[in-house]
């Protein structure tokens, strides 16, 4: 898949699935509820202990799945994801070595920014796609809407811990997609090893996109 399908694929999707566990069972049943249940893009971050094992497992094993990875800060992290069949590489910041090495590969960029300068620093250099992180932080969807007054032909990703009644407020704010982690791999849950109910979550999610689409379709008929 190209550059510019990867875009349009995030952009049709509007989540990305983050598996950022403490160990690699836990990552590998968050990964498959996150696969079973409705989420096409998934990011493994390399915080997670066997990262690039698990991304080789899931893209040999879906192959309609986007293996994005997450928390790639060298160009040798980068060079480890490709191999394993990762087609995205997220970071939490701009780093132009990364960000042409995915260019380079034909692999999407997604890079972390925090200010208009680093937003538009980021894109210029060639990220695809500039995660705003941590956007709840900086100031949510607010400062999603603020900051794309000037800055409209960027497109945004929402990163951080994005809950999932905020997905709405982020997608109408101008986010082309969020990352959903942790609002879906409750802790609690992880931990009580309870991976139907965070299948339940997803699903949620996924109806919740769904539930938008539904109404865009209605919209662009009635008009």
């Amino acid at each position: 898949m190209s550059r510019k399908e990867l875009l349009n694929r995030v952009c049709t999707e509007h989540i990305v699935g983050v598996v950022r566990e403490d160990t690699p069972e836990a990552a590998r049943a968050v990964a498959e509820a996150y696969a079973g249940n409705g989420i096409h893009i998934i990011e493994i971050t390399f915080t997670t202990p066997e990262a690039v094992q698990l991304m080789t497992h899931l893209a040999q094993r879906y192959k309609d799945i986007v293996i994005a990875a997450g928390t790639v800060r060298s160009t040798n992290d980068a060079a480890l994801a490709r191999r394993a069949g990762a087609q995205a590489i997220v970071s939490p910041h701009t780093d132009p070595r990364v960000i042409e090495y995915a260019v380079e590969n034909d692999l999407l960029s997604i890079a972390g920014a925090a200010t208009a300068t680093e937003i538009i620093r980021a894109w210029e250099i060639g990220s695809d796609i500039v995660k705003i992180y941590p956007a709840p932080q900086l100031g949510g969807p607010d400062f999603i809407r603020t900051i794309r007054g000037p800055i409209r032909d960027i497109p945004m990703l929402a990163g951080g811990l994005i809950a999932l009644d905020m997905i709405d407020s982020y997608l109408d704010a101008g986010c082309v997609a969020v990352n959903l982690g942790s609002s879906l791999a409750v802790p609690d849950l992880v931990k009580k090893q309870q991976w139907e109910e965070i299948g339940r979550r997803v699903m949620l999610a996924a109806s919740i996109i769904q539930s938008r689409k539904t109404v865009s379709q209605q919209d662009s008929y009635v008009h």
